[in-house]
């Protein structure tokens, strides 16, 4: 069985510049870093800015829609990391493209397409055209299954990736946001909006078996799934192996987001390397590797 690689989350290596920067990616790629993942969002001139949110006061020194801001008017923002304003400018993807281009020890640069504004074919167009220089080690992954598609229609050699965030998931202790679905708890105790979820009809093994045949046809087959690490887990317990799944259609699995210094994290990890994960997301990749010792690359 193949080690499981470690992807360095939002271009974090140790929590040491603003996540998702190029200054971040310039250190992951220094460090020769195999895997690095940045989020990026669509903006109103084609562009496509190296941000997670929707809002840009949630993370830069601007205010309004991320999505409304053109090129120009990103280049002018910073980053806010740790409630301070970095010198760090809010940075493109043509940037990290470039970045890329020059580092050919990268084997993927994973783009974590936000939804924040209508994913049409013309900005999915748009999106291979910026990474044609680089798209043999670039891998699109997004919460929303139909522009996953679309990418697999538009082009179909492009690496790709899905999270099914959007439709099954589980508490996790925190807030949940009242605009993002899943709006409900269902009756066996997962997230989920789907009418399967709406009263117990058999054991929790067979409604997971039922949703993941359901969510395994809205994705193209041989992409990289990414699931919280706690969904596998929690699924592990109810009898119901997701790798395992997903490995039998021809799909990896990637684990999000695993630290060493997270509660039960190591442990978790080491259950899911041992389970058949393909990779772990993490924000410290090397402290990782040393708690799990030769079991992952990075």
């Amino acid at each position: 069985m193949a080690r499981p690689l470690l992807i360095h989350h939002a271009a974090n290596r140790g929590h040491r510049t603003p996540p998702g920067s190029l200054q971040g990616l310039r250190t992951c790629l220094q460090a020769g870093a195999r895997a690095v993942e940045v989020d990026i969002t669509p903006l109103a001139d084609g562009a496509f800015a190296l941000l997670h949110d929707a809002q840009l006061e949630e993370a830069t020194d601007g205010e309004g829609q991320t999505v409304l801001c053109t090129a120009d008017q990103i280049r002018g923002l910073h980053y806010v990391w740790q409630g301070v304003v970095t010198g760090e400018v809010v940075g493109l993807l043509a940037q990290a493209v470039s970045l890329v281009s020059e580092v050919p020890h990268l084997q993927e640069l994973q783009l974590d397409l936000k939804p924040h504004a209508p994913l049409s074919d013309a900005v999915l167009t748009r999106l291979l055209q910026v990474i044609a220089p680089v798209k043999g080690r670039v891998r699109v992954s997004c919460v929303a299954d139909w522009a996953v598609r679309r990418l697999r229609v538009l082009d179909s050699e492009l690496a790709l990736g899905f999270d099914p965030l959007l439709y099954l998931d589980v508490e996790t202790g925190e807030e949940h946001d009242a605009e993002t679905p899943p709006f409900r708890v269902g009756a066996y105790g997962y997230r989920d909006d789907h009418p399967l979820s709406s009263r117990r009809w058999g054991t929790a093994a067979d409604y997971l078996a039922a949703r993941a045949e359901a969510l395994i046809a809205q994705a193209p087959p041989g992409v990289v799934w990414y699931i919280r690490a706690t969904l596998l887990a929690r699924s592990l317990d109810d009898g119901y192996d997701w790798i395992a799944a997903l490995h039998a259609q021809g799909n990896q699995v990637d684990a999000w987001t695993l630290d060493a210094g997270g509660p039960g994290h190591v442990s978790l990890a080491r259950r899911l390397v041992e389970a058949g994960v393909d990779r772990i997301t993490t924000n410290d990749a090397p402290r990782l590797a040393t708690a799990l010792g030769d079991k992952v690359v990075f």
